[in-house]
């Protein structure tokens, strides 16, 4: 899924004032966490380029059909409400990206060897 289709179904769910740059921005971020902490730790992942921003929307999001969805529309929803100071909604739609985002990380974990570039203590 692209970054706009994502910030498309987030629009219609969760009404909102905020620009596509910002949502675009939150995204990136996610996204180059997701990078860093779980494609670039583990065997499989081949890109030699450092993560860049998204800039414009049309980029094509990291995680993958079928867990895309949940996850970046969870994590753009709670960043909505953190920045309405709606510590409810927050939590709740925190809550539920933790568990989608938990899921695909168990799947991409259990699909691709961790990388291990030190296996043992060295003294």
């Amino acid at each position: 899924m692209t970054v706009n289709e994502i910030i498309a179904i987030v629009d219609l769910q969760e009404p909102n004032s905020y620009k596509a740059e910002e949502k675009i921005g939150w995204l990136s971020s996610l996204d180059g966490k997701i990078r860093h902490e779980v494609l670039e730790t583990h065997e499989g992942f081949e890109a030699e380029d450092p993560f860049e921003p998204y800039t414009d929307g049309s980029e094509d999001l990291l995680v993958p059909f079928p867990y895309c969805e949940d996850i970046y529309v969870h994590y753009l929803i709670a960043m909505i409400a953190a920045g309405n100071a709606e510590t409810a909604r927050y939590n709740q739609q925190i809550a539920l990206y933790n568990a989608a985002y938990g899921e695909w990380w168990n799947w991409y974990n259990a699909n691709h060897m961790p990388l291990h570039n030190k296996t043992r203590f060295e003294f």
